[in-house]
């Protein structure tokens, strides 16, 4: 019975051992399996990166060029904007001077006026020329802004769209798989 103990301790002691060294084993292998698809992922996203910084460097000059242009388009609107806008508020400070002499002149025909019917005729005319006046001055501005608005709220020309190459991007985010 010693030497069966004996035997069955010895084979126990095997065992393990021999299970130490498929479990080492199976652990070198899936160490390797996952150095391996850390490897894959990494090249993936490298590749993955340089073509989208080719991309976007490939086409650098061209968007800076497409940008120049567009911000050229946008200054010129704007400085023909902004000119508008200083002729029209020269026009409507010239109006008020205007309306101002004419707001003294009528007080001092009601003055001179010799009766109550010239003072009522007087002042008919100033104010039917007051509108009429005030009513074309505001037929120009809006026309004027309506003109003004036609030609400096257009979509700006420039097309970005067809700077970048697309197909650059085509395998973007495209990891290996595992396999099972």
């Amino acid at each position: 019975m010693a030497t069966a103990t004996q035997e069955t301790t010895a084979e126990s002691a095997a065992k393990p051992a021999a299970t130490e060294a498929t479990t080492d084993a199976k652990s070198a292998f899936v160490n390797e399996d996952v150095l391996k698809m850390s490897e894959d992922y990494t090249a993936a996203a490298r590749e993955q990166f340089d073509t989208m910084m080719q991309a976007f460097t490939g086409n650098s000059e061209e968007m800076r060029e497409k940008a120049e242009e567009a911000f050229g388009e946008m200054r010129t609107r704007f400085e023909a904007t902004q000119k508008r806008a200083a002729d029209i508020n020269a026009n409507l400070v010239e109006a008020a001077q205007t309306e101002a002499s004419e707001a003294v002149q009528f007080a001092n025909d009601l003055v001179k006026a010799n009766s109550f019917t010239d003072a009522l005729d007087i002042q008919r005319n100033y104010w039917t020329n007051l509108f009429e006046t005030r009513v074309e001055r505001t037929r120009k501005l809006t026309e004027a802004t309506v003109e003004s608005a036609r030609e400096n709220l257009t979509p700006v020309s420039s097309d970005f769209g067809k700077i970048f190459d697309t197909s650059a991007f085509e395998n973007m985010f495209r990891f290996p798989t595992t396999k099972a």
